[in-house]
């Protein structure tokens, strides 16, 4: 009786046989891939996450945001609004957060509206991070002379091309974003005006100063002026009759926000005996 007991309890106590100790070390090996693909995806899809929203943060800093208003009016242009163009090849993303060397904000006498650098435009700049680059530590391709303009990612392959997480990440800033035609009717006591003006315009450049092309009217235009390419943003018109040379009176400047791709000044705003 004492020896059976003695058997049983070494049968009880025996360890783990080769194949047992094998199977083990094989299902622990599968848990071990399986949850290192999971975390590596997780990794892989928040890293495709954070470039997305930096990269609309590029955008929303270059051409402002849309949905920031004052009553009706949209007031976020960013740095279109500010120069009168995005940045340039050669002043890159940076020129968001540093000023390369464009004229400081500053209020226009002349044009009656404030235009220059006026950054940082990118919130959060000064936190030490990188909008020159994606979240896998790769430069963003800048194409600012692209019809459209775009920035590129290039994604976790961190290549050309791919699927999935590996795809090339696009943002566009196409023209109906950026620029408008602007136009208008002069007005007299709210009829067409039917003699002679010159109607200029004042916006910034593209560099942050002021530029005032003009457009002669003679009467059989009724009034009726278009300028083409104008950056969205806070501009100004000024009326000269007959001539800007030779005025004999001026209207303006006379201050609107382009924040359409064709943008009317209102008539009552332009009317000569108002």
């Amino acid at each position: 009786m004492i020896l059976a007991l003695h058997r049983n309890k070494d049968l009880n106590c025996r360890g783990f046989t080769l194949i047992e100790t094998l199977m083990v070390i094989a299902l622990i090996g599968i848990l071990s891939v399986v949850t290192f693909d999971v975390i590596t995806d997780t990794l892989t899809e928040s890293r495709f996450d954070e470039t997305v929203a930096k990269m609309n943060q590029i955008k929303s800093a270059m051409l402002g945001n849309p949905d920031i208003r004052e009553v009706s009016t949209r007031t976020s242009f960013g740095f279109l609004g500010d120069l009168g163009a995005i940045p340039t090849l050669a002043q890159g993303i940076s020129a968001l957060v540093t000023n390369p060397g464009l004229p400081v904000y500053a209020i226009s006498a002349s044009g009656r509206f404030g235009l220059g650098w006026n950054g940082p435009y990118l919130t959060g700049s000064g936190s030490g991070v990188d909008y020159t680059t994606d979240a896998w530590g790769t430069a963003f391709v800048y194409s600012p002379t692209a019809s459209p303009p775009t920035l590129v990612s290039y994604g976790a392959d961190k290549v050309a091309g791919g699927t999935g997480f590996n795809q090339d990440i696009t943002v566009t800033m196409p023209t109906e974003m950026t620029t408008a035609t602007v136009s208008g009717f002069i007005c007299q006591s709210g009829a067409p005006f039917a003699n002679a003006a010159e109607v200029q315009l004042n916006y910034p450049n593209g560099l942050g100063v002021l530029t005032q092309p003009t457009q002669v009217l003679a009467p059989a235009d009724n009034g009726q002026f278009s300028f083409s390419s104008i950056p969205y943003g806070v501009r100004s018109v000024t009326i000269y009759r007959p001539s800007k040379a030779g005025a004999t009176s001026t209207l303006g400047p006379i201050v609107f926000t382009v924040d359409k791709p064709n943008f009317i000044i209102p008539c009552d705003r332009i009317d000569i005996n108002n």
